[in-house]
């Protein structure tokens, strides 16, 4: 069966797009496009810019899982499936994706990392005993975070933006939002309190109706871990050795009515039915020298929900029209918000650019559109 790409009602979307992007210092420039040809679903985890190829998956449903290679024209150059019993496989749902320093695959589960090479074949595994196992549908969902270098490396085990709590009946003092693993110890430990955060100060003792998913990445040249969680109003920045602070990015979002009391407050968070529609911050973007980014997604009312239902309109989390993007410059965050209208942000990339996820097409097609869109300050267009 060939993938169907949804169409987005783009008329409002590129007036407000204009709109927002007035007051902001810089702006998304499409640079280029590519096609991965496939019938089953792509996802793209990391890139290196050494060899110029990318990691991802491909979905094959029934038939599971592919590891894959990808060249920067959308050519598969390998690809394998490697969940299984044998002695090359991984034994639990992949979490995270990544390249190493060498350039060798990381793949991350609950249970165990796994080196492969360029083809798939095993360098190494470690095995550890996890706090919780999790398990996801489809491949992996974020790039591997490392928090070390070298031969033995510490990581964090739980992935960016999933949810790692099995009973939400604990209150936030008592739940760690990091697990990771230590490779001088070898084991698994916890830290960055729940209750740390501020919109949680004044109710760490109460039992929080949502689950709250940590969202996190690393920067590539010092190792700084930037961290929130999916209601925030702070990007923290930790030295994942130490686990000392060092920086504290307030952020204030355009559409964000559960930020609107502190503590946090059960009334400002909207239902329909089980589904949420209240706002929630969904990856961090770490550019190049002082520039990051918040990725989130903005609150839905119950009447646009019930129209998309209708209309058999994608999800709101696969919708761009409800994608925005915030910019902080040297940790202050500037004006206004970015939106891309073709599709969705999957990650950075060199040059202060991002890979977009192409979703604004009705047609149905034998390959998945990616774009590469290059972030640049107005005046120098």
């Amino acid at each position: 069966m060939k993938n169907i790409l949804f169409k987005t009602v783009l008329s409002l979307g590129a007036t407000f797009l204009s709109f927002t992007l007035s007051a902001q210092e810089y702006t998304f420039k499409k640079v280029r496009e590519f096609r991965v040809k496939s019938l089953s679903e792509v996802g793209i985890r990391d890139y290196d810019p050494k060899k110029d190829i990318f990691v991802g998956f491909i979905d094959k449903k029934s038939e599971g899982i592919e590891l894959a290679v990808f060249d920067t024209n959308g050519e598969i150059v390998a690809s394998q499936k490697r969940e299984g019993e044998g002695p090359e496989d991984y034994r639990s749902s992949a979490l995270a994706m990544g390249f190493s320093p060498e350039g060798d695959i990381f793949v991350q589960t609950s249970i165990e990392l796994m080196k492969y090479d360029l083809e798939f074949n095993k360098v190494s595994k470690i095995l550890f005993d996890p706090k919780v196992t999790t398990a996801v549908y489809s491949g992996p969902r974020s790039k591997f975070v490392p928090l070390t270098r070298g031969q033995e490396v510490s990581f964090i085990v739980n992935g960016s933006n999933i949810n790692k709590i099995v009973f939400n009946d604990a209150p936030p003092q008592k739940i760690e939002m990091i697990d990771y693993y230590d490779a001088a110890s070898r084991t698994i430990k916890s830290t960055l309190s729940l209750s740390s955060r501020k919109v949680f100060q004044g109710i760490e003792d109460e039992v929080f109706p949502v689950r709250i998913n940590p969202i996190f990445t690393i920067d590539a040249q010092n190792s700084n871990l930037y961290f929130t969680t999916s209601i925030d109003n702070e990007i923290t920045v930790y030295n994942p050795i130490n686990w000392n602070v060092i920086q504290r990015i307030p952020v204030k979002h355009e559409f964000f009515k559960a930020l609107d009391d502190i503590p946090l407050r059960e009334s400002n968070l909207a239902f329909s039915g089980g589904t949420p529609r209240y706002s929630m911050n969904d990856k961090i973007l770490k550019f190049d020298l002082d520039l990051i980014g918040l990725v989130y997604l903005k609150e839905i009312s119950e009447g646009t929900l019930e129209l998309m239902k209708s209309q058999v309109k994608p999800y709101r989390m696969f919708n761009p029209e409800f994608q925005r993007i915030i910019l902080f410059k040297n940790g202050v965050q500037l004006p206004g918000e970015l939106t891309i209208p073709s599709g969705l942000v999957q990650m950075t990339l060199p040059n202060n650019r991002v890979l977009v996820k192409v979703v604004n097409q009705e047609e149905e097609l034998d390959y998945y559109p990616f774009e590469i869109w290059e972030l640049v300050e107005k005046n120098k267009e």
